[in-house]
């Protein structure tokens, strides 16, 4: 009878769609990483691996109750706050990120590029003199230490051999090494930007000789005969 009424026409009932995301099930960790970096992540999501979202400079939140295994915003730099109910297996990378504080007793396992590291260490303005640096055995734990403080102060504080001076359009430029015992020396190569003034502390690798050399090397060029600039800053 419907059948005639309907001239042969029987209306059916219409299909869900199956195109539906289902935030009950969890994704696989490069699907996250890119709803986090769109800002399409839902409230409870379950991620199936590491977390992987270093150096992503638009990253200002986190969905609540997060479940990963473990966590890299390193250098999320606009990340200042973990999100309520997060729950992170093993460990966060936070090296550089803009985490500044946890709540005591968080029971989160902290790193600080790939070395744990306590509260203190992490989130200290100054964790520790440039002495005590000094005076720290662990190595890997040194070199963290000497970055959480600053290039700049810790050269205040310690002093360093000059290696090597010159002139540039800002002024004198120097390469400084401080020597450790038990690792490569940290070789520092200070700049006076011509247009503010302002001191530049910069790391370079160990095995530079001259400021020329240390300034090619960070302007992207291995032999600093190559090395031709306009202005050197």
């Amino acid at each position: 009878m419907l059948n005639m009424m309907s001239n042969g026409r029987v209306p059916r009932k219409v299909a869900k769609s199956h195109l539906t995301a289902n935030h009950h099930e969890p994704v696989s960790v490069d699907r996250a990483r890119q709803l986090i970096r769109t800002h399409r992540a839902w409230d409870g999501m379950r991620v199936l691996g590491h977390l992987d979202l270093h150096g992503v400079a638009d990253l200002y939140q986190l969905p609540d109750n997060l479940t990963c295994e473990s966590l890299d915003i390193s250098d999320c730099v606009n990340l200042t706050s973990l999100p309520s109910g997060l729950h992170v297996t093993h460990w966060i990378e936070l090296a550089g990120s803009g985490i500044t504080q946890l709540p005591a007793g968080h029971g989160f396992v902290l790193r600080w590029r790939g070395v744990q590291v306590s509260d203190r260490i992490a989130f200290a303005s100054q964790p520790m003199t440039g002495q005590d640096i000094l005076n720290t055995e662990n190595v890997e734990l040194r070199r963290i230490l000497i970055e959480r403080l600053g290039y700049e102060t810790f050269l205040q504080q310690v002093g360093g051999l000059v290696r090597d001076r010159d002139r540039d359009a800002g002024g004198e430029r120097q390469l400084v090494c401080v020597s450790f015992d038990d690792d490569e020396p940290l070789m520092i190569l200070k700049v006076i930007c011509p247009s503010t003034g302002h001191t530049h502390v910069l790391r370079v690798p160990p095995y530079m000789r001259s400021c020329r050399q240390a300034a090619a090397w960070i302007a992207g060029f291995d032999n600093p005969d190559d090395y031709h600039p306009l202005i050197e800053a």
